[in-house]
């Protein structure tokens, strides 16, 4: 229920969350693009800050490659390969990388500049700060699906692709869903009974058929 005085909605956090969505949308399909090039195992190491810089040199860049060369899907799939095409497919996973992190940068900076200026709505702030930690979240699991691949596979767990993948499509469904509350406002969630149970039962169907995709990818 709404206090008298209480902030009921904001078009500015609305499309600060939009925005949010529309970078995880892009991150899922930069993520696909990188599934169907083979090239999540290329970056072999886990490292937060740091790895948000590429090779910056020819030594880098050799030793960026040892370490791909080290582990099977090298040795069983991509003997052989030039610089040029591990270069390649070493940029799709930076790039993919990358972008979760400006994400985190994107959501997290505004998140605390609306807090003290307080421009979300009360109800709200407890949800923002769920995605907040399933955005942090989702880097570890990236990292756990990546780990995966490292010694004994050529590719990745399929089930731990399917729970990053997953986890990708609540945060994106949750962005959108809390934008769409910031701009209308708390009548939003006043539907009618039987629409509601039918889009529930659409968009529960649409996020299995997605699981199901990630299950069956191939390597």
């Amino acid at each position: 229920m709404k206090r008298i005085g209480e902030l009921d909605h904001s078009r500015a956090v609305a499309l600060w969350l939009f925005f949010c969505a529309a970078l995880v949308f892009a991150m899922v399909v930069v993520g696909g693009a990188t599934r169907l090039t083979g090239s999540g195992l290329s970056i072999t190491e886990w490292k937060p800050i740091m790895g948000a810089l590429p090779p910056m040199n020819h030594a880098d860049w050799v030793e960026a490659f040892d370490k791909y060369k080290a582990i099977p899907q090298y040795v069983e799939v991509n003997a052989g390969m030039s610089m040029a095409e591990f270069q390649y497919i070493f940029w799709w996973e930076w790039a993919h990388r990358l972008l979760g992190r400006l994400i985190g940068v994107v959501f997290a900076v505004p998140f605390v500049l609306f807090l003290v200026f307080r421009a979300i709505p009360r109800r709200l702030i407890g949800r923002c700060a769920i995605l907040l930690a399933l955005g942090g979240l989702q880097g570890l699991i990236g990292w756990w699906m990546v780990s995966s691949g490292l010694a004994e596979r050529i590719d990745v767990a399929p089930e731990r692709l399917t729970t990053h993948l997953g986890l990708a499509f609540l945060i994106f469904a949750g962005l959108i869903w809390t934008g769409l509350e910031a701009w209308s406002g708390s009548d939003f969630t006043r539907a009618p009974r039987g629409w509601s149970w039918g889009a529930g039962l659409l968009l529960g169907g649409v996020f299995f058929q997605c699981l199901l995709g990630g299950l069956v990818a191939g390597a």
